[in-house]
């Protein structure tokens, strides 16, 4: 079983011998490693290798020369709180990351930026910044997947980057209102760097880049959309696709509101694509708007895990009806699914689904 050359098939717009079912090989939470999960794997659940979480980093290295990093880690109520320390010619700013709720993303209690004065000394990190490549990563990371997956490298927009890890929705949303200047100043040098990245993963040996991340059109609205990502995601997938890259948005929100930008951006893949009840947009209606331009790296979501096995498999066979035949579709796991909760929902949650692809999976789905 080949499940590298029916991911492919999906991203080059041929037909595959099986939709593909995936999950991020990240050990914990996503996929621990044992006897269940060979099994699983045995019966076609594959592997999505992102590099960074790998020994051998990813593709690119960053380095910022003249900024001083201090940690220092403390245990408050049992949780393991980091807190990280920029010290910069200009200013110093500080981030506190609580790494016991999900530890390959911590969860942000205190952003970088807290005050409009901390703009310039990001402003400095950031153009302090310098990029290497770092190719034989892939190679180590390509070897480690096989035949069982794919590669996919990464990076993340300015404006998401302000949004999710240096400022948080409420400072950056008022920033934008009352100190406009400051924030696309900022944005500006961000997006030379960016695009610094993205013509050295155009160079790299990896085949499928995505580009942005955790895309929420409740969050950055169509108007924020349209002036902060749209060109540069036009930008980005002209460079990408230049040489033959697929190019990939990490879009796990809530999607309706930017239904009709999407097929806009040049990109190949909406992936961590979750359906109703946690998301906003049905596959139908994707596949309605998008046809089969857009592929669909479908999320399963979450909380259907939470009610049962019976519940898991009715859901699955649902998300087959819906996409039937099966062209520009895949199926994965991009989220956290519950594993601290009792009778190891994790477990019984992807045994469910993998048993589902495992009967009803082959191309073209007949149901």
């Amino acid at each position: 079983m080949n499940i590298r050359d029916d991911v492919m098939a999906v991203f080059r717009h041929r037909k595959p011998d099986r939709i593909p079912w995936l999950t991020y090989d990240i050990p914990y939470p996503m996929l621990p490693r044992g006897s269940w999960e060979r099994e699983l794997r045995n019966k076609g659940l594959g592997l999505i290798g992102l590099m960074g979480f790998y020994p051998c980093g990813n593709v690119y290295i960053s380095k910022m020369p003249n900024v001083e990093i201090v940690q220092k880690v403390r245990i408050e109520n049992k949780r393991t709180i980091i807190s990280t320390t920029y010290n910069t010619p200009v200013g110093s700013v500080t981030k506190e990351e609580d790494f016991s709720i999900s530890p390959p993303n911590p969860w942000i209690l205190k952003y970088p930026i807290k005050d409009v004065s901390d703009y310039k000394v990001v402003r400095f990190m950031v153009e302090d910044t310098v990029y290497e490549k770092n190719y034989d990563a892939f190679y180590w990371a390509d070897r480690h997947i096989g035949e069982d997956g794919f590669i996919r490298a990464d990076c993340s927009s300015p404006f998401q980057n302000l949004l999710i890890r240096f400022a948080g929705y409420q400072r950056l949303l008022v920033d934008l209102y009352k100190h406009r200047e400051q924030v696309e100043d900022l944005l500006s040098i961000m997006e030379e760097k960016y695009f610094e990245v993205i013509r050295i993963l155009a160079e790299s040996p990896v085949e499928v880049i995505g580009i942005d991340g955790n895309v929420n059109g409740r969050i950055t609205d169509p108007k924020l959309f349209s002036k902060y990502l749209l060109p540069l995601y036009q930008k980005a997938s002209e460079i990408l696709h230049s040489k033959d890259k697929i190019v990939s948005v990490h879009m796990d929100g809530a999607l309706s509101p930017l239904t009709d930008l999407i097929p806009e951006t040049g990109i190949d893949v909406v992936e961590a694509f979750t359906p109703p009840p946690m998301g906003d947009l049905s596959l139908k209606e994707a596949r309605n708007a998008w046809g089969d331009r857009i592929i669909i790296e479908a999320n399963f979501p979450e909380n259907v895990c939470l009610q049962g096995v019976d519940a898991i498999k009715k859901f699955t066979l649902d998300i087959l009806k819906q996409v039937a035949p099966g062209d520009s579709f895949i199926l994965s796991v991009t989220e956290d699914i519950p594993y601290r909760a009792p009778n190891d929902v994790l477990e019984a949650s992807l045994r469910a689904i993998t048993e589902v692809m495992w009967k009803h999976g082959r191309y073209p789905i007949k149901i």
